[in-house]
């Protein structure tokens, strides 16, 4: 029996059905997909499982000789640089934690907290000093409220007149009153001329 894959479609062929040729439905194509599928994914689990178990072993023998296991060395990045005229220049980059100095990466989330603290602050100082031209500035008064402040106002002046009047009056009475009663004293006899 010979099985082939062409395009992910596992066609298969058996020399005693090959006279017979029918065509393979959809849910059989699909089913061979899956099923080549899984035996792609068990294939490179198995082939990883090999890969781990060497490394292991070869780890485990270095240990047995007793020579010391260094530690694998960072990564350095390469970059070959091609110039117009064909020439090459090799970059080599530090590992990337050696890329970025600790000051400058304060400096970055100190400035993105700033920009943060603005946009949350602007707002809010702006609508605190409204609050606060709010409560200096005097109300708005309607004109219909004015006309009835300034009759009244008007008014009271009228009978504050009214009531300086009064005064001026009841002042005079009083005078007119005292004089007659000093002048009714002197033309009565005293009670020692009688």
């Amino acid at each position: 029996m010979v099985m082939t894959t062409l395009n992910g479609i596992l066609i298969r062929q058996d020399p005693a059905t090959t006279q017979s040729a029918r065509p393979v439905t959809k849910a059989e194509a699909k089913a061979a997909a899956t099923a080549a599928a899984d035996a792609q994914r068990a294939a490179d689990k198995a082939f990883g499982n090999q890969i781990r178990d060497q490394v292991r072993a070869q780890i485990a023998g270095a240990a047995a000789q007793g020579a010391p296991v260094a530690p694998t060395p960072p990564e350095s990045r390469q970059f070959t640089i091609r110039g117009p005229n064909g020439e090459q220049t090799i970059i080599g980059m530090p590992p990337a934690s050696d890329i970025i100095p600790p000051q400058a990466v304060d400096i970055s989330v100190a400035f993105f907290m700033t920009i943060a603290i603005i946009i949350i602050g602007l707002p809010l100082a702006r609508a605190f000093a409204r609050r606060m031209d709010r409560k200096g500035a005097s109300p708005q008064i309607s004109t219909d409220v004015s006309a009835q402040l300034a009759q009244l106002n008007q008014s009271v002046d009228a009978i504050a007149l009214e009531v300086e009047r009064i005064t001026e009056g009841q002042r005079f009475t009083t005078r007119l009153l005292t004089e007659q009663r000093d002048a009714a004293r002197q033309a009565l006899p005293s009670a020692s001329d009688r």
